[in-house]
């Protein structure tokens, strides 16, 4: 599992490889922007949560990189 936003990131641009430029820059700043926001409200309802601990639950419901990239992937066809 994943225990930084940047962990799941490198493994999305890793998913996306040979992707349209454009559509992984898309995919990797909604990721970002997704996984910032939810864990930031997660840390403002419990201060004591672990950011690895919050992050496997945003990302269960986020998708893995491989369930996001293959997202992106349908939009690009």
């Amino acid at each position: 599992m994943f225990n930084t936003i940047e962990e799941y990131l490198e493994a999305l641009k890793t998913e996306m490889q040979g992707s349209d430029s454009a559509l992984l820059q898309d995919a990797l700043a909604d990721a970002r922007e997704h996984l910032s926001t939810a864990l930031a409200v997660a840390r403002e309802k419990n201060a004591d949560l672990k950011e690895s601990d919050a992050l496997k639950i945003i990302i269960e419901e986020y998708g893995s990189p491989e369930e996001t990239a293959s997202a992106y992937g349908e939009v690009e066809r």
